[in-house]
């Protein structure tokens, strides 16, 4: 795959860099905060731009800059016209017809940070997975930055150094690691290490977790950041930009796709969750993401959670006859994570796929019972309700017992005791 210069020149079209920035969502969104981490990798966003047309008519100038090899004056040159007739260029907010504020509008100079961020992430995504597929040729991954007057100081402090590819700093510091980020990475092979005064280094031992300012409010959030042994200095990316761009993409997509439905009207995002996750490496990537992350959570895990699927919308239409329908969307709490591996939980290794595909769904006063495949046969899950829609809060072996009292609303029961 050719090096990714600062002018983003290119040779041959880049597939893995183009089905990556295909494979983006789209969300409107008043703030760049909106875009949590992965966000970045999987949803294309652009902060102050709330009209879903406009969305799409930048997304595909971008698409074809990377089919084609465009040039960032071509690609100003064919979208601002573009922009101009739809009202979107220029000063302010748009304001609709009853005063609302809907955004703000893009300036043009805003356009060639949208074109560069997009576009070297998208390269970034896809050079990673070109380098982790020759792992085994070129083990050892360099950092390398631009160095001139315009290179930030912690990127040009890890210049020319090298960890392995499966050292955990690449998962926080694969760049780019921040707006208008010029690093990239080169991959060695050990004879190209033997020969660099250097050498490698592990990062192991110098990840730690920090709080980082997050926007203007005096919002703060947790991020993981790497401790330079030899200067003591924190190194951690600019906010917004915590993970490389390359991992998980996919599962990244379908949280950000649940986190979305959230707030959305019910029926809409359970319409969308469910078609979403029909797609097959969508559900086994997220399923492996989340098995991931239940499997590393310590014994007190603290507050965190993950999205882990959403009701179908025949049974969101079953569980409520009035006009006002709770959230569909299905939340995972850590602690609640940790007391179900705990109990042996096996449905947990596939849990998006257990909540898109259940076996039946039954209703017993405001709690829902899921019944769901594990290992060693079926299981059946609580739902109760909860603030962003509901919680699983048990699980136990199915039997005709389980669900005694329960009105089917969904699916077939198993048969037996088993």
């Amino acid at each position: 795959m050719p090096e990714i210069n600062a002018g983003f020149a290119m040779t041959l079209p880049p597939a893995r860099a183009i089905a990556y920035f295909q494979s983006k969502g789209l969300t409107p969104t008043m703030s760049w905060k909106d875009m949590q981490d992965e966000a970045h990798a999987v949803e294309f966003a652009v902060a102050g731009i709330t009209k879903l047309d406009v969305l799409s008519d930048i997304q595909n100038s971008l698409t074809r800059s990377l089919t084609e090899g465009m040039s960032f004056r071509q690609f100003q040159d064919e979208l601002e016209p573009l922009l101009q007739r739809k009202g979107w260029l220029g000063r302010g907010l748009v304001a609709d017809d009853d005063g609302v504020l809907q955004g703000k509008k893009l300036m043009p100079y805003r356009l060639d940070t949208i074109f560069r961020t997009n576009i070297q992430s998208a390269h970034a995504a896809g050079r990673y997975q070109w380098m982790v597929a020759n792992a085994k040729e070129r083990p050892y991954w360099q950092y390398n930055a631009i160095m001139d007057g315009r290179t930030r100081p912690a990127h040009a402090a890890l210049h020319g150094r090298i960890f392995r590819w499966d050292d955990p700093i690449w998962n926080v510091l694969f760049p780019p690691n921040g707006y208008n980020c010029r690093c990239f990475v080169r991959a060695l092979t050990q004879a190209q290490v033997d020969a660099h005064p250097i050498g490698i280094e592990s990062s192991e031992a110098y990840m730690t977790t920090i709080q980082q300012p997050y926007g203007t409010d005096g919002e703060m959030r947790p991020v993981t950041a790497f401790r330079d042994p030899k200067t003591g200095r924190m190194m951690v990316p600019d906010a917004g930009f915590n993970l490389n761009p390359g991992r998980g993409y996919l599962a990244g997509l379908g949280q950000s796709l649940l986190e979305k439905s959230v707030d959305a009207p019910p029926r809409l995002a359970a319409q969308a969750v469910y078609e979403t996750l029909r797609n097959n490496r969508l559900a086994t990537a997220m399923n492996r993401d989340l098995d991931s992350w239940v499997r590393s959570l310590p014994a007190r895990p603290g507050r965190d959670f993950r999205r882990a699927g959403a009701l179908s919308p025949l049974v969101l239409a079953a569980i409520s006859d009035s006009a006002t329908l709770p959230s569909p969307v299905i939340t995972l709490p850590a602690q609640t994570a940790v007391s179900l591996r705990e109990a042996g939980a096996s449905w947990l290794g596939r849990l998006a796929s257990a909540f898109r595909y259940p076996v039946a769904v039954l209703q017993r006063g405001e709690a829902l019972l899921m019944v769901v495949e594990d290992l060693a046969g079926y299981s059946v899950v609580t739902l109760a309700r909860s603030a962003d829609g509901f919680e699983p809060v048990s699980s136990v072996p199915w039997s005709p017992a389980a669900v005694a009292r329960a009105r089917l609303i969904d699916g077939t029961l198993p048969e037996g005791n088993a």
